[in-house]
């Protein structure tokens, strides 16, 4: 490898920013973030970040390269593997070998810390690192993967995410360090906030945007709904009313065939397909009108086909 560094150690190569600007002298940086960050060696940028679903928190990343594949952009210290998986002869080459490594925010004070943009790694790798150090770092590894360039595409012409998802103990002390004074004593907790579905009171364009949601269930009704108890029940339900209104029901010459009044906090109503007569309607297309005072007004078309009395079966 270049300047002989060790396996799984810093690279031995100038710094290179955002903008492929490489570092210029070997005095090292802890934080290449930072808008100074002009020298040192070992790091560069990754074009993408990581979140842990657990904690919400971003989380640390680092990559390598093989810089003796120049040819694959295995030596010019970013993140840009190729396409190309071996050779002709079958050696592997992995696009330039840009592992990717995800690391967590570990329970141990001695471990990676919250994200940092690299520092922690930095320093403890900086130097001639130790099989220690080296262990120290790559035990917080949690994720790791060998990412290529997809074959006929640009690099970075657009957006990938990778979730990853597994299940965890429910662990004291599994994410951040738990101590008296930590949020939960170290134990998993999770924050929510509902404010922006907070209900609304007398929003009356709400109410208005409500009426498009109003519905006839089943529709259409083939012989049966799975709200009927036996033989002789015939139902369907009209929901998602609002708490005072008219629904009238027309069939398609515009006779009225049955009329409800709602006045109440449930959200809807059973028709029993029944006319104000409680004779059974036919079957066929009916419009079904809801006039909300104050609100508006909403038709809903419905079709039902009505079965036989049957004593014997159901």
């Amino acid at each position: 490898s270049q300047g002989n560094a060790k396996k799984f150690a810093l690279r031995d190569h100038y710094s290179i920013d955002k903008d492929g600007n490489f570092a210029t002298t070997d005095v090292g940086s802890s934080n290449p973030e930072a808008a100074n960050y002009i020298s040192g060696k070992g790091m560069g940028w990754f074009p993408g970040y990581a979140i842990s679903l657990e904690s919400g928190e971003r989380l640390n990343v680092m990559y390598g390269e093989s810089s003796w594949l120049v040819g694959e952009n295995g030596a010019d210290m970013q993140f840009n593997p190729t396409s190309t998986l071996t050779t002709a002869l079958g050696d592997i080459l992995f696009g330039g070998k840009h592992f990717l490594y995800i690391l967590r925010h570990s329970p141990d004070n001695n471990g990676c810390p919250a994200y940092d943009a690299g520092e922690w790694i930095y320093n403890t790798l900086k130097g001639n690192a130790s099989a220690i150090k080296l262990m120290r770092v790559h035990r917080e590894i949690m994720w790791t993967t060998i990412p290529m360039l997809e074959k006929g595409q640009e690099w970075l012409n657009n957006d990938a995410i990778v979730s990853l998802r597994v299940s965890y103990p429910y662990t004291k002390n599994m994410f951040a360090k738990g101590s008296p004074s930590s949020p939960n004593n170290g134990l998993p907790m999770y924050k929510f906030n509902t404010g922006d579905l907070a209900v609304e009171v007398n929003n009356n364009e709400a109410a208005k945007n409500a009426l498009d949601i109003i519905r006839v269930v089943p529709n259409p009704y083939y012989a049966f709904s799975s709200y009927e108890e036996n033989q002789l029940d015939n139902r369907v339900k009209i929901t998602n009313l609002p708490e005072r209104c008219t629904i009238r029901i027309y069939n398609t010459a515009g006779v009225l065939i049955r009329t409800f009044k709602k006045d109440e906090a449930a959200t809807f109503i059973d028709w029993d397909l029944k006319n104000h007569a409680a004779i059974p309607i036919a079957s066929g297309i009916y419009y079904i009108h809801v006039d909300a005072p104050g609100i508006g007004e909403k038709v809903i078309k419905w079709f039902g086909v009505l079965r036989p009395v049957d004593l014997n079966a159901f």
